[in-house]
């Protein structure tokens, strides 16, 4: 598969993401009998480009023209692909508002989200984890996965 986008020009840690990421995408795409395109490529390469939270419809505009242009539907479908193949996570604000941030090569964490700005804040608490590990175990509960997210209001906005 020829590269379009010129990988070489991308930041030593993306570069280093992608080269892990893709041949796994690509394994997961093959067991499910979709088709490994340029354009699977070109999404892939952008979400780990990125260092935020970020909303479908923002990644499409960014991939809507020039060389590496990719059609929205191609974007949306991706993403829902990637995130079966736990390359990337769903985040929903307050209004149900997906937002997506990859995972891989990531340590787990949690988010809180300011109802009033929309930042969201990552954080990590060893105590949680030990919680939540102790409530399934107590529940005889084998987890897979979990999410937390606390809605409220940012130091920013709570002191206006």
């Amino acid at each position: 598969m020829s590269d379009i986008l010129d990988e070489q020009q991308l930041p030593e840690e993306v570069r280093q993401s992608v080269e892990e990421a893709w041949p796994l995408f690509v394994d997961f795409l093959k067991k499910k009998d979709a088709r490994v395109t340029q354009a699977r490529k070109i999404v892939l390469t952008q979400v780990f480009s990125r260092h935020d939270h970020f909303c479908a419809d923002d990644l499409a505009a960014q991939l809507s023209s020039g060389l590496n242009h990719v059609s929205r539907g191609t974007v949306y479908r991706t993403l829902a692909l990637m995130e079966e193949a736990g390359l990337v996570r769903v985040i929903r604000d307050t209004d149900v508002h997906a937002h997506y941030e990859h995972t891989f090569n990531h340590p787990h964490h949690e988010h809180m989200i300011c109802d009033k700005c929309g930042d969201f804040i990552e954080f990590s608490d060893e105590k949680i984890m030990e919680l939540i590990t102790e409530a399934c175990k107590e529940k005889g509960f084998v987890e897979r996965n979990h999410r937390i997210v606390v809605f409220g209001s940012c130091k920013s906005c709570a002191d206006e």
